[in-house]
């Protein structure tokens, strides 16, 4: 009956109610699909056995929310699912689950929670991370993105997390839709965002004046001008949106572009990036105690940026700074071959591409003998009851050198008799070589490594067993083959050494693959040594030194290293690992 010819206003009442609870689910539905088509979605397929009660109460926010799944997805019944079918999924609904981050390259004082942290360390959502001066560190995330904090960074992993469905991977840690979120807020960040990968919502960083979104690019965030309080934003690759909160407007980013946020300025201005600099006209080698390196001058910009690292993948950034004066001051970094990254920087501060070029960082020559990078000084040989002992100081290295000594043999089959492994600030360097033959032509072969991973080139002296008992000072002579500055230095002193000592190429390939090991065995004493001293007190630090030094020789003499099989694919990378010579090439997204 309609409403209208009831007669009792009791009855129509009734009625009325019940009209509205009638049409009130349809209207709710409505206003459901409507929110819905606004707001990020997964697009998922149905799999064999998938029943949407069971996923809403294994998956879901909501054991009910397979409710919401059906009306959207205007679906008959819960049941009308059918394998391949496609289902909206609203990412609100999904059970999040946590996963932690890694770091995967650490370089001087890293800090997890105020913490040291090294390689391996775990960083769990929540977590804050903080490098010093002259430091870096590379985070991983689970999404596989990496994220390099520059040297004085501080950034928190505020959000990193999956949304699983039953069946997923999730639970492993290797969903597909992932969500994180990194709040910067002192320092820099270089971020490559990983590719191909499914996101629950787009990776983000986000300093105090502005927020930061991508899908897949290589970009930069910096908040680290504490007077302005600027966030810039540059765009090497892909596509990025940067927003300012405080005004409530952003801009979208192409490759090549970037911005700078603040949250009093309302105005965004999008510019080109400063495009790579001409760095072919500048030195190769950097002269100590100055080590001043000229920044490019064929340029209308007159800042530059300049990054020091020892791998080429600037994993391990060393040394971050603004150069304004025209010259860049390298002289407290140690000696070695490194890599530079320069780019150039506007006025705005936006900062441009890189080009990196390799440098040597090397002590001062001496008048007509040519510029090298360390040599052994007041060396001696002595014999006392029919055995010998090598001694020698050096210089050109410091505290952050470990260093291999090795005497062998210098004619086939070339046996090592005699090895040291020492730190760069030690100088009294003793090698028990014991009995030998008179005149007995020997080499002493130094192979250097350093934590920070710059390559400090192997060098190489000649000298014979005594005849008699007593000294003979000066009695190393350096091998020709050596001194070299130029990458390919290594192999031509392999080469030379063959060509000298009557080596046959295989003997040469062998004194390659032991300068390999014995750099190995270099990094290991580096890293392992300090910690012997720092749990001394400091009155007693040399000596606990030179206790673990002696202590480490006896045991290298007694039991030397293993001969392990070069790996071939390594050929090319000289003594540093597959991971530092891969070539990396970074695709556009899209």
């Amino acid at each position: 009956m309609p409403i209208s010819r009831l007669t009792s206003p009791r009855l129509y009442a009734v009625a009325v109610v019940a009209a509205i609870m009638a049409w009130q689910p349809a209207w709710a539905a409505t206003a459901a699909t409507a929110a819905a088509a606004n707001e990020p979605v997964f697009l998922y397929t149905v799999r064999k056995g998938d029943e949407l009660i069971k996923m809403s109460a294994e998956s879901f926010s909501s054991p009910d929310d397979w409710k919401e799944i059906v009306t959207l997805n205007k679906l008959k019944t819960p049941d009308a699912i059918q394998p391949g079918q496609i289902l909206k999924i609203p990412t609100r609904l999904m059970k999040l689950l946590p996963l932690n981050a890694a770091l995967v390259s650490t370089s001087g004082d890293v800090q997890l929670g105020g913490i040291k942290a090294g390689v391996g360390t775990p960083v769990p959502e929540g977590s804050k991370l903080q490098t010093g001066r002259n430091s870096s560190a590379v985070l991983e995330l689970a999404d596989g993105s990496r994220v390099t904090l520059l040297p004085n960074t501080l950034a928190e992993l505020a959000t990193s997390r999956s949304y699983g469905l039953r069946g997923d991977t999730a639970a492993s840690g290797s969903t597909n839709w992932f969500s994180g979120l990194l709040r910067l807020s002192a320092g820099a960040l270089d971020t490559l965002a990983a590719k191909n990968v499914k996101r629950a919502s787009p990776l983000q960083i986000q300093t105090p004046t502005s927020l930061v979104g991508v899908r897949g690019t290589q970009f930069r965030v910096a908040f680290d001008d504490p007077v302005s309080q600027n966030a810039r934003t540059e765009v090497l690759e892909g596509n990025v949106r940067a927003d300012n909160p405080a005004q409530g407007n952003g801009a979208d980013l192409a490759q090549g572009k970037g911005s700078v946020f603040n949250a009093a300025v309302k105005a965004i201005a999008v510019v080109d990036l400063p495009k790579a600099p001409d760095l072919s006209k500048l030195p190769d080698l950097i002269f100590k105690p100055q080590a001043l390196w000229p920044m490019p001058t064929a340029t209308s910009y007159k800042a530059f940026r300049a990054q020091i690292a020892g791998d080429q993948n600037f994993d391990k950034i060393v040394r971050d700074m603004v150069v304004k004066d025209g010259n860049a001051a390298f002289a407290d970094l140690p000696n070695g071959q490194w890599f530079a990254r320069i780019r150039s920087i506007r006025d705005d501060s936006i900062e441009g591409y890189d080009t990196v070029k390799v440098v040597q960082v090397m002590i001062p020559s001496q008048p007509g003998q040519p510029a090298r990078q360390w040599t052994v000084t007041g060396d001696a040989l002595e014999m006392a009851d029919g055995k010998q002992t090598l001694r020698f100081g050096h210089t050109g290295l410091d505290d952050s050198h470990a260093v291999i000594a090795s005497v062998k043999l210098a004619r086939p089959p070339f046996t090592r008799i005699g090895r040291a492994v020492f730190k760069g600030d030690m100088q009294d360097i003793r090698i028990e070589l014991g009995a030998l033959d008179a005149n007995e032509p020997l080499e002493l072969n130094l192979t250097v490594a350093q934590q920070d991973g710059a390559i400090v080139f192997p060098v190489d002296y000649a000298f014979s067993a005594l005849a008699a008992d007593g000294r003979a000072d000066g009695a190393l002579k350096r091998l020709a083959s050596q001194g070299g500055t130029s990458a390919a230095a290594f192999e031509t002193a392999k080469e030379n050494l063959a060509e000298k000592t009557k080596m046959t190429k295989e003997e040469a390939a062998e004194e390659a693959r032991q300068r390999a090991e014995e750099l190995a065995l270099a990094r290991a004493s580096e890293k392992a040594q300090p910690e012997v001293a720092e749990i001394k007190p400091a009155a007693t630090k040399a000596k606990a030194k030179a206790k673990a030094n002696q202590n480490l020789q006896a045991r290298l003499k007694t039991k030397p290293a293993k001969v392990q099989p070069r790996n071939p694919a390594r050929r090319n990378c000289g003594v540093r690992s597959d991971y530092f010579c891969a070539d990396i090439t970074f695709r556009p997204a899209g």
